[in-house]
């Protein structure tokens, strides 16, 4: 009898241990939902080159940003302006353009301490505070990165902005961009043109 009923507290603590493992990933938070994608994006970014974790790792950029999101906030005003077949054109561009920098970064501070500093709200989104701090040179200033983070309470939530030194993304690509939509002599293809070479120097640099 002592051993069943042993068996018995054994099974139920498990399955209280299960739910409340469950309760807790339902009631994801915002900086929750960027310390988990960085950690698998980490460790993927540590294994070998190879095609299978190169698709790993854009699958996974793919579950933490809201790209549709992210280039309206780019283009604000102006994404109306667009038909439909340019605002797929842009999306795809912005899209390899957001991957590779997000990875760029990641890559340069895998070596880093990141600390999650706080988050706090502006409108209906909620901006992740982080910093990175370098490993092997303590003397070099820390990193600030921003992630600004957007979904119903519990979730599932998405990135739809970075700031870096307070550098907005979105906000950068829009002045940018709507200043080659609406000077003369450049407009939609002269934006097209630009963006596709800035993803030709991030190869390069890559």
């Amino acid at each position: 009898m002592k051993r069943f009923a042993i068996r018995r507290f054994l099974a139920a603590a498990a399955i209280a241990v299960t739910l409340g493992t469950t309760a807790t990933a339902l009631a994801e938070t915002p900086d929750v939902f960027v310390q988990t994608g960085h950690a698998q994006l980490d460790a993927l970014l540590k294994q070998p080159t190879s095609a299978q974790r190169d698709a790993q790792i854009a699958t996974a950029f793919d579950r933490m940003v809201d790209y549709d999101e992210l280039v309206r906030r780019c283009f604000k005003d102006d994404w109306g302006t667009l038909n439909a077949p340019q605002q797929a054109e842009v999306k795809g561009l912005l899209q390899q353009i957001v991957q590779k920098n997000y990875r760029k970064n990641l890559k340069r501070t895998l070596d880093y301490n990141v600390s999650y500093t706080g988050t706090r709200g502006q409108g209906n989104d909620v901006i992740v505070r982080t910093e990175a701090k370098s490993r092997t040179n303590p003397r070099e200033d820390a990193v600030r990165i921003d992630y600004v983070v957007s979904g119903p309470t519990g979730g599932p939530y998405h990135v739809v902005d970075i700031v870096t030194e307070s550098s907005s993304l979105t906000g950068n690509y829009y002045r940018e961009i709507h200043s080659m939509l609406t000077s003369p002599g450049k407009g939609y293809p002269y934006v097209v043109q630009k963006l596709k070479d800035k993803i030709a120097k991030l190869d390069q640099g890559s």
